[in-house]
């Protein structure tokens, strides 16, 4: 259950509601699935002042966004108490903690705001469902209605949308010339993206794989190939590069979280693992086929509401972690090893072609 902190009784009039604070400190995927709510929340609240509380790292993912009235950034280098400072400058009518940890909660419990809630993490159904196999989350619930619950049973109504990313003009602008600069002769053939990496190595598919992929695709719809990732996936993306031979743009660790969005945006699809740019690419508006290994639909962090198709493999053993680990409990990787080249591609390859991208 969500924690009223400051419990009043009887249903909000969000209408009346005149600040309002969410708080989502971390990470690029579940920032995104938050902005789903706050759209709602928007068109709920028109004359609201609505602030979002992200780490600094992320300011790009929400820097556009319309909707929102001041956003605050945390910076981990920084004091809480001097973050804790700023916030209680604004007496919020509404606070919201949609991260849950020990950081949000001691944020959310030095502000001086008349509501403060916290959503479920559903924590416990997890664990029971990693460890010991008994599936409590059979209907699967996706994230943004998981964020969304505490304020439904305050009276909160109206449809949750999917997920949005705005982008600024001029990133798109730089994007565009960056396309032109790096393909030269081929600038009129349409852009397939390929992130091959993700924050947990079990949630990798092999990035061979991801080249074989790619390259058939690539080749079949004349297409070049646009490659996306952190810097630390820098490494993978230049094995995947070795292993291509169509034209290829390589923007991973090379641009901020708003390039890579102007870049992905361009894209007709997106082939990724379950990360965060996969999320990006359902805000944008640009089709996903997605590989999941460790993880399950049950946890609500597929797509939302997106253009999109998850490969993976039905196994027993699944899931073994909630979000990824560094190495295969069992040793053998099965859910990611068993998954072809083939299956990956015939997915993409229905996407392409049905006309949804």
């Amino acid at each position: 259950m969500s924690s009223i902190i400051a419990p009043h009784s009887g249903a909000v009039a969000f209408g009346e509601l005149r600040r309002i604070l969410l708080i989502r400190l971390s990470a690029l995927g579940d920032i995104l699935l938050m902005t789903p709510l706050l759209n709602l929340l928007r068109a709920t609240c028109p004359q609201a002042q609505v602030d979002v509380l992200i780490k600094a790292e992320y300011r790009d993912l929400l820097r556009a966004h319309p909707g929102i009235t001041r956003l605050l950034t945390f910076d981990s280098r920084q004091s809480l108490l001097r973050t804790l400072r700023g916030l209680r400058a604004d007496r919020y009518d509404l606070a919201l903690d949609l991260h849950c940890t020990p950081r949000s909660q001691l944020l959310l419990r030095g502000l001086r705001a008349r509501r403060k809630l916290v959503y479920n993490k559903r924590v416990l159904r997890r664990a029971l469902l990693v460890r010991l196999g008994w599936n409590t989350l059979r209907r699967m619930t996706p994230v943004p209605e998981i964020y969304a619950a505490p304020l439904r049973r305050l009276g909160l109504t109206g449809r949750l949308g999917a997920p949005t990313m705005y982008l600024d003009p001029e990133s798109a602008e730089a994007m565009q010339t960056h396309v032109v600069r790096s393909l030269p002769g081929a600038t009129n053939q349409p852009l397939l993206a390929v992130a091959p990496g993700a924050r947990w190595p079990t949630k990798r598919w092999p990035v061979e794989r991801f080249a074989a992929v790619a390259q058939a695709l690539a080749r079949e719809k004349q297409a070049s190939v646009v490659i996306l990732g952190g810097p630390d996936e820098a490494q993978l993306a230049h094995i995947l590069c070795d292993n291509l031979d169509v034209p290829v743009v390589n923007g991973a660790g090379a641009l901020s979280l708003m390039h890579s969005a102007a870049l992905l945006s361009r894209c007709r699809l997106l082939i990724s693992n379950d990360s965060g740019l996969m999320h990006m690419a359902a805000a944008l508006q640009v089709p996903v086929v997605a590989v999941f290994g460790p993880t399950v639909q049950e946890f609500g962090f597929y797509p939302f509401q997106a253009r999109a198709e998850v490969v993976s493999e039905p196994l027993s053993c699944r899931p073994c972690s909630t979000k990824g680990s560094m190495r295969c409990p069992r040793g053998h990787h099965a859910c990611m090893q068993d998954i072809s080249s083939a299956r990956v591609l015939a997915a993409a390859r229905a996407t392409w072609e049905s006309g949804v991208a």
